[in-house]
């Protein structure tokens, strides 16, 4: 009940919080006054991995897939979004009484696990101000830290460090980058749609070796496999005529990647936008336009709690690459309903893939994101 009750607290103080910034008299916050991604991005490591203030959204993802010594499987993710309430560059009316409490940034986060062989699948979620040391990015000589309360990411040279726990499960990982970050889209700027500012700065760490231990229900498990990372920032939300978007993230055994997004409109048809990359065992990379690859819905599965529709298996053909492969669900239930802080339903989980890459059989692992399937994506609308 208390855990209840701390939760309605907390969805009515960000309310709250965006009325105060938001009244008549102060000025609504439009997105043409946030910073606009309109270009490249051409990204400086590591200033790049910290937090981009003057944009609307950002967000640092971390997903992967994990087994135990004696073969266990789980899939784990761990989130943080930052979002601006109001743009840099507006100020209130009058005299503005001084707080520590006042911030124009807030903080999501959100943690999965997929317990894969058990079909069991837990997830939580945490809100905060980006005030008083609630939640924030620090960037000092030990690394860049992203923290909501307990929960941190830690991102020093050639190490990431992962912390989560919640009151069924926790994680404890060691993230080291195979591979250096790869730039997405035209040297970091990923269109997603038909403006040219409708777009985001998007990289990744396409492959990091992990290891650490999960805890679930109190039992302390090491792990070992590897995690992808995301990190975007964008002023943009979707165009009227998307309702979400598909993502891949796949890993294949000979240390290729591959990322795809499809962006989603009405009839399950897929914008011109859509895009993806491929990176090779070098860590070279190839920027893939809609024309070079296409993905087919092979199955679906319903959600008993949003009765959201869900694709639940695909065959996925990249044509320069000669790359057929198939992506299937490692468990079928692993959405995720954030009532208590984004408010978005969506589905991201563990994935297996077979298949042939130049002729050759390949197999892998990877990670689907599925948004827009129990009501059109709009963040924090």
């Amino acid at each position: 009940m208390k855990r209840d009750l701390t939760s309605i607290f907390c969805i009515l103080f960000f309310f709250v919080a965006i009325f105060q910034f938001s009244r008549p008299g102060l000025g609504a916050a439009h997105d043409e006054e946030y910073l606009r991604v309109d270009g490249p991005c051409d990204f400086v490591f590591p200033r790049d991995h910290a937090a981009h203030p003057g944009y609307r959204v950002e967000w640092w993802y971390y997903t992967g897939n994990l087994t135990t010594e004696g073969g266990a499987r789980y899939g784990f993710q761990l989130t943080f979004f930052r979002t601006q309430i109001v743009p840099s560059g507006q100020e209130e009316a009058g005299p503005v009484e001084k707080s520590a409490w006042r911030t124009r940034q807030f903080y999501f986060a959100h943690t999965a696990l997929s317990a894969i062989d058990e079909a069991r699948f837990y997830h939580d979620e945490k809100m905060a101000r980006g005030a008083v040391g609630l939640s924030g990015v620090e960037q000092g000589q030990a690394g860049i830290r992203i923290f909501l309360g307990p929960w941190s990411v830690l991102m020093e040279p050639g190490r990431h460090q992962l912390k989560a726990s919640t009151d069924q499960f926790g994680l404890d990982l060691r993230l080291s980058p195979a591979k250096p970050p790869v730039p997405h889209g035209i040297r970091g700027y990923s269109l997603k749609g038909n403006m040219p500012e409708s777009a985001s700065c998007y990289y990744s760490y396409t492959r990091l070796e992990t290891s650490g231990t999960l805890n679930i229900d109190g039992e302390s498990l090491p792990v070992r496999g590897t995690a992808w990372m995301d990190h975007e920032f964008s002023s943009a939300p979707l165009e009227d005529n998307l309702l979400g978007w598909d993502w891949f993230s796949i890993q294949l055994e000979d240390d290729t990647e591959l990322m795809l997004y499809l962006l989603r409109a009405e009839r399950d048809e897929y914008s011109g936008a859509s895009s993806g990359t491929f990176i090779d065992p070098s860590g070279k990379s190839q920027h893939l336009v809609k024309k070079d690859f296409r993905v087919e819905v092979l199955d679906r599965w319903k959600s008993e709690r949003s009765n959201a529709l869900y694709p639940s298996r695909w065959r996925i053909r990249v044509f320069p690459k000669q790359l057929d492969l198939t992506v299937v669900p490692n468990m079928a239930h692993q959405e995720l309903v954030t009532e208590r802080t984004t408010r978005v339903t969506y589905w991201e989980g563990s994935v297996s893939v077979k298949g042939r890459l130049s002729e050759k059989p390949v197999g892998g692992v990877g990670y689907v994101e599925m948004t827009g399937y129990a009501k059109p994506f709009k963040l924090l609308e």
